[in-house]
């Protein structure tokens, strides 16, 4: 009698295929940088002359970022090599990049949280009341397409030199784009929601506050990112004609005068990582766990798993 030989399962590469689809769709956002910096190093790399010092490499950028990240602490440490620990903070936290980045990382939040405020209270109020939308509409209209910017001189002589004109300036710029998304966003929710509503005896607030908020909530968060950007152009603006010694704007349109371009490729790097976690840290949570959650929305690559 013969005994059957014992066959092995064929191995399931199923697992491994998801495991590589999956870090595939997490390192996408990376491959457009990595492309841009490439590119940017071979071009810096072939210029020469003048136009080297003007183009630096990859390399030129990291070290002086290292450089503005560390340099206190390194002059310090040739003066007395045997620094304490507090006293290698001390010296971390005189950084004139971190100097530069903390004044940016209050000014423009705080603008855009009021601007936010604003723009929402009186979008609602556009969009449930017809005497206020017929009075604000032709003021933003006029308002929306003025650059920030040209405000500054005025807001300079009305207010002086200093962050309040900063903030003045960013807030105006961040409650315009947000005040028409909530305007267009409580304007444009489905009727049929809001009729449906009223055929179960619900009143005007809780029609407001279940219906029409989640229903114009995709336009809203749109409205928020568009604000956002117009803060960040804003603020760059204001920080560089207001008078602001410490600003990572500040910093580049002083480094302008020293033809300082590694430096000013670091702070406009910073100020893209830090719109970047903004991205990461408050607009996505709240889409996952609203306009995503609720079907309104697909997240980011749901285009893959239609079938």
């Amino acid at each position: 009698m013969q005994h059957a030989e014992s066959v092995s399962p064929p191995p399931d590469f199923s697992a491994t295929k998801k495991k590589v689809v999956t870090i595939r769709q997490r390192l996408r956002p990376v491959y457009p940088f990595l492309v841009i910096m490439l590119i940017w190093q071979i071009a810096a790399m072939q210029a020469k002359g003048n136009l080297g010092q003007l183009f630096p490499t990859l390399d030129a950028i990291a070290y002086r970022a290292w450089e503005l990240i560390t340099g206190p602490l390194m002059t310090a440490l040739k003066e007395n090599p045997s620094l304490g620990f507090f006293d290698y903070l001390y010296y971390l936290y005189q950084s004139p990049l971190l100097w530069h980045t903390f004044h940016t990382a209050w000014r423009l939040p705080f603008s855009f949280v009021l601007g936010a405020i604003f723009g929402v209270i009186i979008g609602v109020i556009m969009g449930r009341f017809s005497f206020w939308e017929s009075f604000f509409v032709p003021l933003i209209a006029v308002l929306l397409p003025i650059p920030a910017l040209a405000w500054v001189p005025i807001a300079v002589i009305w207010f002086g030199l200093g962050s309040q004109t900063v903030i003045i300036v960013t807030t105006f710029a961040t409650f315009l784009p947000i005040v028409m998304a909530v305007w267009t966003g409580v304007k444009t929710v489905n009727p049929v929601w809001i009729r449906a509503a009223q055929s179960m005896n619900a009143n005007k607030m809780t029609i407001f506050r279940t219906v029409v908020v989640p229903g114009s909530l995709p336009m809203i968060l749109s409205g928020f990112r568009i604000g956002l950007a117009r803060a960040w152009r804003a603020g760059v603006g204001a920080e560089a004609f207001a008078g602001i010694k410490w600003g990572l704007s500040a910093g580049i349109f002083d480094a302008q005068e020293f033809l300082d371009i590694a430096f000013m490729m670091v702070a406009l790097a910073v100020l893209g990582i830090f719109g970047y976690l903004l991205e990461k840290i408050f607009f996505q949570p709240i889409e996952s766990r609203t306009v995503i959650k609720w079907g309104m929305m697909e997240a980011m690559g749901g285009q893959e798993r239609k079938v």
